[in-house]
Protein backbone atom coordinates (compact mmCIF):
# COMPACT_ATOMS: atom_id res chain seq x y z
CA UNK A 1 0.00 0.00 0.00
CA UNK A 2 1.36 3.27 -0.90
CA UNK A 3 0.82 6.40 1.04
CA UNK A 4 -0.08 9.42 -1.20
CA UNK A 5 -3.21 9.67 0.02
CA UNK A 6 -2.95 8.84 3.81
CA UNK A 7 -3.92 11.53 6.43
CA UNK A 8 -4.39 12.23 10.24
CA UNK A 9 -2.88 8.69 11.19
CA UNK A 10 -1.02 8.59 14.38
CA UNK A 11 1.89 6.36 14.38
CA UNK A 12 4.35 5.20 17.34
CA UNK A 13 7.64 4.04 16.92
CA UNK A 14 9.89 0.88 17.85
CA UNK A 15 13.33 2.41 18.18
CA UNK A 16 16.91 -0.04 18.38
CA UNK A 17 20.78 0.32 16.74
CA UNK A 18 20.41 -0.39 13.65
CA UNK A 19 22.96 -1.22 10.76
CA UNK A 20 21.94 0.14 7.16
CA UNK A 21 22.40 -1.50 4.05
CA UNK A 22 25.58 0.65 3.48
CA UNK A 23 27.57 -1.06 6.54
CA UNK A 24 26.64 1.98 8.64
CA UNK A 25 25.28 1.78 12.20
CA UNK A 26 21.80 3.96 12.58
CA UNK A 27 21.15 5.21 16.21
CA UNK A 28 17.65 5.24 17.63
CA UNK A 29 18.00 9.06 17.86
CA UNK A 30 18.91 9.16 14.09
CA UNK A 31 16.37 6.60 12.81
CA UNK A 32 13.78 8.96 14.67
CA UNK A 33 15.09 11.73 12.97
CA UNK A 34 14.17 9.84 9.80
CA UNK A 35 11.30 9.12 10.93
CA UNK A 36 9.97 11.98 11.86
CA UNK A 37 10.85 13.60 8.51
CA UNK A 38 8.78 11.31 6.74
CA UNK A 39 5.79 11.60 8.68
CA UNK A 40 5.56 15.01 8.46
CA UNK A 41 5.45 14.88 4.73
CA UNK A 42 3.01 12.52 5.20
CA UNK A 43 1.24 14.40 7.64
CA UNK A 44 1.71 11.33 9.87
CA UNK A 45 1.52 12.24 14.32
CA UNK A 46 4.20 10.16 15.97
CA UNK A 47 3.18 9.51 19.24
CA UNK A 48 5.29 8.43 21.78
CA UNK A 49 8.36 5.61 20.90
CA UNK A 50 9.41 2.92 22.29
CA UNK A 51 13.01 1.97 23.13
CA UNK A 52 15.52 -0.68 23.32
CA UNK A 53 19.06 -1.30 23.00
CA UNK A 54 19.37 -5.05 23.36
CA UNK A 55 19.65 -7.23 20.36
CA UNK A 56 16.78 -8.77 18.43
CA UNK A 57 18.93 -11.73 17.85
CA UNK A 58 17.48 -15.30 18.78
CA UNK A 59 20.77 -15.65 20.38
CA UNK A 60 20.65 -12.24 22.23
CA UNK A 61 20.91 -12.60 26.32
CA UNK A 62 19.99 -9.32 27.08
CA UNK A 63 15.88 -8.87 28.04
CA UNK A 64 14.27 -5.94 25.36
CA UNK A 65 11.95 -4.33 27.94
CA UNK A 66 10.15 -1.86 25.74
CA UNK A 67 9.84 -4.47 23.71
CA UNK A 68 7.90 -6.40 25.78
CA UNK A 69 6.14 -3.41 26.80
CA UNK A 70 5.09 -2.87 22.73
CA UNK A 71 3.67 -6.52 23.27
CA UNK A 72 1.74 -5.85 26.31
CA UNK A 73 0.37 -2.57 25.32
CA UNK A 74 -1.22 -4.22 22.14
CA UNK A 75 -3.01 -7.24 24.14
CA UNK A 76 -4.41 -4.53 26.47
CA UNK A 77 -5.43 -1.71 24.05
CA UNK A 78 -2.84 0.45 25.42
CA UNK A 79 -0.89 1.27 21.95
CA UNK A 80 -3.28 4.10 21.09
CA UNK A 81 -2.05 4.19 17.46
CA UNK A 82 -2.83 3.38 13.76
CA UNK A 83 0.70 2.52 12.71
CA UNK A 84 3.83 0.92 14.57
CA UNK A 85 6.64 2.53 12.56
CA UNK A 86 9.77 0.52 11.98
CA UNK A 87 13.20 1.23 10.73
CA UNK A 88 12.87 -2.27 8.92
CA UNK A 89 11.60 -5.44 9.57
CA UNK A 90 14.18 -6.80 11.54
CA UNK A 91 14.42 -4.14 14.43
CA UNK A 92 11.12 -5.63 15.60
CA UNK A 93 12.64 -9.29 15.73
CA UNK A 94 14.77 -11.97 14.56
CA UNK A 95 12.86 -14.55 15.81
CA UNK A 96 10.06 -15.91 13.61
CA UNK A 97 7.89 -17.07 16.26
CA UNK A 98 8.32 -14.00 18.08
CA UNK A 99 7.89 -11.73 14.89
CA UNK A 100 4.83 -14.06 14.11
CA UNK A 101 3.03 -13.50 17.00
CA UNK A 102 3.80 -9.49 17.02
CA UNK A 103 1.95 -9.66 13.74
CA UNK A 104 -1.19 -11.70 15.06
CA UNK A 105 -1.49 -8.89 17.68
CA UNK A 106 -1.62 -6.19 15.23
CA UNK A 107 -3.70 -7.99 12.62
CA UNK A 108 -6.04 -8.82 15.56
CA UNK A 109 -6.46 -4.88 16.75
CA UNK A 110 -6.24 -3.42 13.45
CA UNK A 111 -2.78 -1.86 13.33
CA UNK A 112 -0.75 -1.57 10.66
CA UNK A 113 3.06 -1.54 9.92
CA UNK A 114 4.93 1.17 8.32
CA UNK A 115 8.43 0.31 7.94
CA UNK A 116 10.97 3.07 6.72
CA UNK A 117 13.54 0.77 4.36
CA UNK A 118 10.24 -0.26 2.42
CA UNK A 119 8.64 3.33 2.07
CA UNK A 120 5.19 2.29 2.96
CA UNK A 121 2.45 0.65 4.80
CA UNK A 122 2.32 -3.01 5.67
CA UNK A 123 -0.90 -4.37 6.88
CA UNK A 124 -0.79 -7.82 8.41
CA UNK A 125 -3.99 -8.70 7.30
CA UNK A 126 -3.40 -8.44 3.79
CA UNK A 127 -2.04 -11.87 2.46
CA UNK A 128 0.74 -10.17 0.15
CA UNK A 129 1.87 -7.74 2.74
CA UNK A 130 2.19 -10.57 5.63
CA UNK A 131 4.10 -12.43 3.34
CA UNK A 132 6.50 -9.86 2.91
CA UNK A 133 6.53 -9.45 6.73
CA UNK A 134 7.07 -12.96 7.11
CA UNK A 135 9.98 -13.27 4.84
CA UNK A 136 11.50 -10.42 6.42
CA UNK A 137 11.54 -12.53 9.28
CA UNK A 138 12.78 -15.93 8.23
CA UNK A 139 15.99 -13.89 6.18
CA UNK A 140 16.52 -12.08 9.37
CA UNK A 141 16.64 -14.86 11.59
CA UNK A 142 18.99 -16.84 8.95
CA UNK A 143 21.35 -14.08 8.95
CA UNK A 144 21.49 -13.80 13.01
CA UNK A 145 22.50 -17.95 12.82
CA UNK A 146 25.22 -17.10 10.10
CA UNK A 147 26.22 -13.86 12.43
CA UNK A 148 26.43 -16.27 15.94
CA UNK A 149 28.21 -18.79 14.07
CA UNK A 150 30.99 -16.48 12.52
CA UNK A 151 31.44 -14.86 16.05
CA UNK A 152 31.42 -18.45 17.92
CA UNK A 153 34.26 -19.83 15.16
CA UNK A 154 36.23 -16.32 16.00
CA UNK A 155 36.05 -16.85 19.59
CA UNK A 156 36.90 -20.37 19.34
CA UNK A 157 40.18 -19.63 16.85
CA UNK A 158 41.13 -16.74 19.54
CA UNK A 159 40.71 -19.50 22.41
CA UNK A 160 42.82 -22.00 21.03
CA UNK A 161 45.42 -19.60 19.81
CA UNK A 162 48.83 -21.54 20.02
CA UNK A 163 50.53 -18.62 21.37
CA UNK A 164 47.54 -18.20 24.34
CA UNK A 165 44.36 -16.88 23.81
CA UNK A 166 44.29 -14.16 22.13
CA UNK A 167 42.08 -10.98 22.62
CA UNK A 168 38.10 -11.19 21.44
CA UNK A 169 35.56 -7.75 21.92
CA UNK A 170 36.52 -4.63 22.83
CA UNK A 171 40.10 -4.31 23.62
CA UNK A 172 40.58 -3.22 27.16
CA UNK A 173 41.63 0.35 28.42
CA UNK A 174 45.32 0.00 28.85
CA UNK A 175 46.20 -1.57 25.61
CA UNK A 176 45.81 -1.24 21.60
CA UNK A 177 45.65 -4.35 19.52
CA UNK A 178 46.51 -4.93 16.14
CA UNK A 179 44.60 -6.60 13.41
CA UNK A 180 45.42 -8.40 10.35
CA UNK A 181 42.85 -9.10 7.71
CA UNK A 182 42.08 -13.42 6.56
CA UNK A 183 39.83 -15.38 6.05
CA UNK A 184 37.77 -17.89 8.43
CA UNK A 185 36.90 -21.47 7.64
CA UNK A 186 33.76 -20.06 5.25
CA UNK A 187 36.43 -18.47 3.08
CA UNK A 188 35.03 -14.75 4.19
CA UNK A 189 37.16 -11.59 4.78
CA UNK A 190 37.59 -11.25 8.63
CA UNK A 191 39.99 -9.04 11.31
CA UNK A 192 41.73 -11.32 13.55
CA UNK A 193 43.81 -9.63 16.55
CA UNK A 194 47.73 -10.07 15.99
CA UNK A 195 49.07 -8.27 18.89
CA UNK A 196 47.99 -6.84 22.21
CA UNK A 197 50.34 -4.93 24.14
CA UNK A 198 50.27 -1.80 26.53
CA UNK A 199 49.38 1.54 25.34
CA UNK A 200 51.40 3.66 27.53
CA UNK A 201 49.24 6.68 28.90
CA UNK A 202 46.50 4.66 29.18
CA UNK A 203 48.54 1.96 31.28
CA UNK A 204 50.33 4.15 33.37
CA UNK A 205 46.52 5.40 34.14
CA UNK A 206 45.92 1.90 35.10
CA UNK A 207 48.90 1.25 36.98
CA UNK A 208 48.02 4.34 39.30
CA UNK A 209 44.35 2.69 39.72
CA UNK A 210 45.82 -0.43 40.97
CA UNK A 211 48.30 1.30 43.44
CA UNK A 212 46.33 3.73 44.57
CA UNK A 213 43.36 1.16 45.95
CA UNK A 214 45.90 -1.07 47.20
CA UNK A 215 47.42 2.59 49.10
CA UNK A 216 43.98 2.81 50.49
CA UNK A 217 42.08 5.44 48.29
CA UNK A 218 38.40 5.15 47.60
CA UNK A 219 37.73 4.12 43.85
CA UNK A 220 35.33 6.74 43.94
CA UNK A 221 37.74 9.36 45.25
CA UNK A 222 40.15 8.40 41.96
CA UNK A 223 37.38 8.04 39.75
CA UNK A 224 37.22 12.59 40.72
CA UNK A 225 40.63 13.39 40.06
CA UNK A 226 41.08 11.37 37.21
CA UNK A 227 38.18 13.65 35.88
CA UNK A 228 39.93 16.51 36.98
CA UNK A 229 43.06 15.74 35.79
CA UNK A 230 41.30 15.73 32.43
CA UNK A 231 42.28 11.50 31.87
CA UNK A 232 39.20 9.82 30.50
CA UNK A 233 38.19 6.88 28.74
CA UNK A 234 38.07 5.62 24.81
CA UNK A 235 34.89 7.40 24.40
CA UNK A 236 36.18 10.85 25.62
CA UNK A 237 34.07 10.73 28.61
CA UNK A 238 35.50 10.36 32.71
CA UNK A 239 35.44 7.53 33.89
CA UNK A 240 33.34 6.73 36.28
CA UNK A 241 33.56 4.83 40.03
CA UNK A 242 31.70 1.65 38.86
CA UNK A 243 33.00 1.40 35.42
CA UNK A 244 36.86 1.47 36.93
CA UNK A 245 35.70 -1.35 39.80
CA UNK A 246 34.77 -3.46 36.97
CA UNK A 247 38.16 -2.23 35.31
CA UNK A 248 40.46 -3.67 37.80
CA UNK A 249 38.67 -6.57 38.62
CA UNK A 250 39.47 -8.27 35.00
CA UNK A 251 42.63 -10.75 34.90
CA UNK A 252 43.07 -8.96 31.15
CA UNK A 253 45.72 -6.74 32.75
CA UNK A 254 47.82 -8.95 34.33
CA UNK A 255 47.88 -11.31 30.89
CA UNK A 256 45.19 -13.83 31.32
CA UNK A 257 42.15 -13.88 30.25
CA UNK A 258 38.32 -15.24 31.59
CA UNK A 259 35.87 -17.76 29.47
CA UNK A 260 32.77 -19.46 31.29
CA UNK A 261 34.98 -18.81 34.50
CA UNK A 262 38.05 -20.64 33.29
CA UNK A 263 41.07 -18.52 33.60
CA UNK A 264 43.15 -19.23 30.40
CA UNK A 265 46.76 -17.56 30.05
CA UNK A 266 46.62 -14.86 27.65
CA UNK A 267 48.56 -14.02 24.72
CA UNK A 268 49.36 -10.58 25.50
CA UNK A 269 51.41 -9.22 28.78
CA UNK A 270 50.69 -7.71 31.56
CA UNK A 271 49.76 -3.90 31.52
CA UNK A 272 52.97 -3.23 33.50
CA UNK A 273 54.91 -5.09 31.02
CA UNK A 274 56.87 -2.11 29.42
CA UNK A 275 59.85 0.24 29.71
CA UNK A 276 59.23 3.03 31.84
CA UNK A 277 56.38 1.55 34.01
CA UNK A 278 56.10 3.27 37.36
CA UNK A 279 54.01 4.83 39.82
CA UNK A 280 54.86 8.01 42.28
CA UNK A 281 58.08 8.06 40.36
CA UNK A 282 58.86 4.64 41.61
CA UNK A 283 59.62 1.70 38.24
CA UNK A 284 56.84 -0.93 38.95
CA UNK A 285 58.00 -4.35 37.92
CA UNK A 286 55.80 -7.31 36.46
CA UNK A 287 55.82 -9.46 39.68
CA UNK A 288 55.51 -6.33 41.81
CA UNK A 289 52.55 -5.44 40.02
CA UNK A 290 50.32 -8.98 39.65
CA UNK A 291 50.69 -9.11 43.74
CA UNK A 292 49.49 -5.81 43.64
CA UNK A 293 46.48 -6.94 41.55
CA UNK A 294 45.95 -9.87 43.52
CA UNK A 295 46.01 -7.49 47.05
CA UNK A 296 43.87 -5.28 45.03
CA UNK A 297 41.02 -7.75 44.46
CA UNK A 298 41.12 -9.34 48.25
CA UNK A 299 40.51 -5.43 49.10
CA UNK A 300 37.49 -5.18 46.98
CA UNK A 301 36.09 -8.71 48.12
CA UNK A 302 36.41 -7.89 52.13
CA UNK A 303 33.05 -7.77 52.86
CA UNK A 304 33.70 -5.04 55.67
CA UNK A 305 34.94 -2.33 52.74
CA UNK A 306 32.48 0.20 52.57
CA UNK A 307 31.80 1.13 48.59
CA UNK A 308 29.96 4.52 49.38
CA UNK A 309 32.04 6.40 50.98
CA UNK A 310 31.43 10.23 51.11
CA UNK A 311 32.79 12.97 48.70
CA UNK A 312 33.31 15.40 51.39
CA UNK A 313 36.21 13.92 54.10
CA UNK A 314 37.97 16.42 54.52
CA UNK A 315 39.42 15.69 58.68
CA UNK A 316 40.88 12.42 59.59
CA UNK A 317 39.58 12.62 63.03
CA UNK A 318 36.21 13.49 63.00
CA UNK A 319 33.50 11.33 64.25
CA UNK A 320 36.11 9.16 65.28
CA UNK A 321 36.75 11.42 68.45
CA UNK A 322 34.17 10.92 70.91
CA UNK A 323 32.21 13.51 73.40
CA UNK A 324 33.63 12.43 77.08
CA UNK A 325 30.35 13.32 78.36
CA UNK A 326 27.48 12.18 75.85
CA UNK A 327 29.26 9.70 73.78
CA UNK A 328 28.77 11.31 70.17
CA UNK A 329 31.00 12.28 67.73
CA UNK A 330 32.96 15.06 67.38
CA UNK A 331 32.83 17.12 63.91
CA UNK A 332 34.95 19.87 62.73
CA UNK A 333 33.00 23.27 63.49
CA UNK A 334 34.19 27.35 62.52
CA UNK A 335 33.03 29.90 64.85
CA UNK A 336 32.84 33.80 64.76
CA UNK A 337 33.40 35.98 67.75
CA UNK A 338 32.81 39.75 67.51
CA UNK A 339 33.40 39.39 63.51
CA UNK A 340 36.37 37.72 64.14
CA UNK A 341 36.91 33.91 62.49
CA UNK A 342 38.00 31.47 65.46
CA UNK A 343 40.32 28.67 65.40
CA UNK A 344 38.43 24.91 63.63
CA UNK A 345 37.22 23.17 66.56
CA UNK A 346 35.60 19.50 67.55
CA UNK A 347 32.40 19.80 68.55
CA UNK A 348 30.33 16.92 70.09
CA UNK A 349 27.91 16.34 66.96
CA UNK A 350 24.82 15.42 69.08
CA UNK A 351 24.05 18.47 71.78
CA UNK A 352 27.56 20.33 71.83
CA UNK A 353 28.39 19.90 74.82
CA UNK A 354 32.26 19.63 74.30
CA UNK A 355 34.13 21.84 72.32
CA UNK A 356 38.24 21.72 71.58
CA UNK A 357 40.92 23.03 69.84
CA UNK A 358 41.07 21.52 66.49
CA UNK A 359 44.78 21.82 65.73
CA UNK A 360 45.91 21.46 69.32
CA UNK A 361 43.83 17.76 69.15
CA UNK A 362 45.51 16.51 66.18
CA UNK A 363 49.07 17.37 67.31
CA UNK A 364 47.97 15.00 70.19
CA UNK A 365 46.33 12.66 68.31
CA UNK A 366 48.41 12.26 65.51
CA UNK A 367 51.54 12.12 67.32
CA UNK A 368 50.35 8.97 69.44
CA UNK A 369 49.15 7.03 65.60
CA UNK A 370 53.00 7.23 64.41
CA UNK A 371 54.63 6.82 67.35
CA UNK A 372 52.45 3.64 67.83
CA UNK A 373 53.07 2.89 64.02
CA UNK A 374 57.08 3.39 64.38
CA UNK A 375 57.27 0.45 66.90
CA UNK A 376 58.94 -2.50 65.68
CA UNK A 377 56.41 -4.60 67.01
CA UNK A 378 53.82 -2.85 65.15
CA UNK A 379 55.53 -3.21 62.01
CA UNK A 380 56.37 -6.56 62.16
CA UNK A 381 52.49 -7.15 63.04
CA UNK A 382 51.57 -5.83 60.15
CA UNK A 383 53.69 -6.97 57.61
CA UNK A 384 52.06 -10.01 55.95
CA UNK A 385 53.61 -13.31 57.16
CA UNK A 386 54.55 -16.47 54.93
CA UNK A 387 51.45 -18.76 54.74
CA UNK A 388 53.71 -21.99 55.90
CA UNK A 389 55.79 -24.49 54.10
CA UNK A 390 53.26 -25.17 51.24
CA UNK A 391 53.28 -22.35 50.07
CA UNK A 392 57.13 -22.26 49.91
CA UNK A 393 56.26 -25.45 47.82
CA UNK A 394 54.57 -23.94 45.51
CA UNK A 395 56.27 -20.76 45.01
CA UNK A 396 59.01 -23.13 44.62
CA UNK A 397 57.50 -25.66 41.86
CA UNK A 398 56.32 -22.17 40.09
CA UNK A 399 60.18 -21.38 39.52
CA UNK A 400 60.88 -24.66 38.63
CA UNK A 401 57.98 -24.94 36.15
CA UNK A 402 58.28 -21.88 34.60
CA UNK A 403 61.78 -22.32 33.79
CA UNK A 404 60.58 -25.62 32.04
CA UNK A 405 58.29 -23.98 30.09
CA UNK A 406 60.58 -21.13 28.52
CA UNK A 407 63.14 -24.00 27.71
CA UNK A 408 60.12 -25.78 25.79
CA UNK A 409 58.80 -22.25 24.06
CA UNK A 410 62.69 -21.43 23.22
CA UNK A 411 62.88 -24.63 21.78
CA UNK A 412 63.73 -25.08 17.39
CA UNK A 413 62.29 -28.63 16.60
CA UNK A 414 63.98 -30.27 13.50
CA UNK A 415 60.87 -32.31 12.67
CA UNK A 416 56.91 -32.27 12.52
CA UNK A 417 56.88 -35.24 15.36
CA UNK A 418 58.93 -33.11 17.72
CA UNK A 419 56.62 -29.90 16.99
CA UNK A 420 53.68 -31.80 18.18
CA UNK A 421 55.03 -33.33 21.28
CA UNK A 422 56.44 -29.75 22.42
CA UNK A 423 53.22 -28.26 21.82
CA UNK A 424 51.57 -30.94 23.81
CA UNK A 425 54.13 -30.04 26.92
CA UNK A 426 53.89 -26.74 26.62
CA UNK A 427 50.13 -27.31 27.02
CA UNK A 428 50.60 -29.41 29.73
CA UNK A 429 53.38 -26.85 31.55
CA UNK A 430 51.05 -24.03 31.13
CA UNK A 431 47.91 -25.93 32.75
CA UNK A 432 50.21 -26.78 35.64
CA UNK A 433 51.08 -22.85 36.11
CA UNK A 434 47.72 -22.11 35.98
CA UNK A 435 46.95 -24.48 38.80
CA UNK A 436 49.85 -23.49 41.30
CA UNK A 437 49.63 -19.28 40.89
CA UNK A 438 45.63 -20.42 41.80
CA UNK A 439 46.55 -22.03 45.03
CA UNK A 440 49.56 -19.49 45.07
CA UNK A 441 46.83 -17.09 45.79
CA UNK A 442 44.86 -19.01 48.12
CA UNK A 443 47.37 -19.66 49.79
CA UNK A 444 48.72 -16.31 50.21
CA UNK A 445 47.75 -14.22 53.65
CA UNK A 446 45.67 -11.23 52.69
CA UNK A 447 47.46 -7.88 53.97
CA UNK A 448 46.44 -6.60 57.32
CA UNK A 449 44.08 -4.07 57.08
CA UNK A 450 47.01 -1.23 57.99
CA UNK A 451 49.62 -3.17 55.80
CA UNK A 452 46.97 -2.41 52.73
CA UNK A 453 46.37 1.17 53.97
CA UNK A 454 50.40 1.83 55.23
CA UNK A 455 53.87 1.65 53.32
CA UNK A 456 56.35 1.22 55.77
CA UNK A 457 59.93 3.04 55.65
CA UNK A 458 62.28 5.72 56.86
CA UNK A 459 60.20 8.47 58.63
CA UNK A 460 57.01 7.15 59.43
CA UNK A 461 55.83 10.93 60.55
CA UNK A 462 56.56 12.03 56.97
CA UNK A 463 54.85 8.98 55.43
CA UNK A 464 51.46 9.69 57.60
CA UNK A 465 51.56 13.40 56.29
CA UNK A 466 51.82 12.05 52.83
CA UNK A 467 49.04 9.84 52.91
CA UNK A 468 45.40 11.27 51.93
CA UNK A 469 42.95 12.71 54.35
CA UNK A 470 40.78 9.31 53.37
CA UNK A 471 43.74 7.19 54.14
CA UNK A 472 44.34 8.64 57.28
CA UNK A 473 40.83 8.26 58.62
CA UNK A 474 40.71 4.56 57.73
CA UNK A 475 43.51 4.26 59.95
CA UNK A 476 42.81 6.02 62.97
CA UNK A 477 39.51 3.93 62.76
CA UNK A 478 41.55 1.28 62.83
CA UNK A 479 44.04 1.97 65.58
CA UNK A 480 41.63 4.60 67.86
CA UNK A 481 39.37 1.96 69.27
CA UNK A 482 39.20 0.57 72.61
CA UNK A 483 41.82 -2.65 71.76
CA UNK A 484 44.36 -0.76 70.44
CA UNK A 485 45.26 2.95 71.18
CA UNK A 486 41.99 3.74 73.19
CA UNK A 487 39.07 5.52 72.14
CA UNK A 488 39.58 8.54 71.75
CA UNK A 489 37.43 10.83 74.10
CA UNK A 490 37.59 14.59 74.86
CA UNK A 491 36.21 15.92 78.29
CA UNK A 492 34.70 19.36 79.38
CA UNK A 493 36.82 22.12 80.71
CA UNK A 494 37.18 22.15 84.17
CA UNK A 495 39.71 24.70 84.34
CA UNK A 496 43.41 25.57 83.11
CA UNK A 497 44.09 22.36 81.36
CA UNK A 498 45.71 21.90 78.00
CA UNK A 499 44.37 19.98 75.39
CA UNK A 500 46.29 16.89 76.45
CA UNK A 501 44.44 17.15 79.51
CA UNK A 502 41.21 16.91 78.17
CA UNK A 503 42.18 13.99 76.24
CA UNK A 504 41.41 10.68 77.79
CA UNK A 505 42.09 7.33 76.46
CA UNK A 506 39.54 4.58 76.84
CA UNK A 507 41.68 1.65 76.49
CA UNK A 508 39.70 -2.39 76.54
CA UNK A 509 40.26 -3.34 80.50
Amino acid sequence: MTIAATTELTAREYLRVSVDRTGQQRSPEEQHAEHAETAAELGITLGKPYRDIGSASRYAKKSRDDFERLMEDLRTDKFGADLLWLWESSRGSRKTGEWATLLDLLEEKGVRIYVQTHERILDPRNGNDRRTLLLDAVDSEHESYKISKRVLRGVKTNLNHEGGARGHGVCPFGYERSYQRTRDGSGRSVLRPTEQTPQRDEAMAMIEIFYRIKGGHSIAAIARDFAARGIVGRQGKPISGQTMRGMVQRVAYIGKREHKGAILEGSWPCVADFDGAAFEGKPVSVVEFIATFYKVQAILDDPQRRTNHSSGVKHAYSNTLKCGACGDGMTVTYRKAAGTEQPAAYQCHGRGCVRINKEETDKVVTAEIVGYLAKPEVYAAVIPADSGAELDQVRAQLVTTAAQLTAFEDADPETPAEAKMIARKIEKLTATINELEKREHELTPGPSPIAALFDYGPDIAARWHAKSVEVQRKIAALLLVPEVLGEVRIMRAAGAETVSDRIKWAVQS
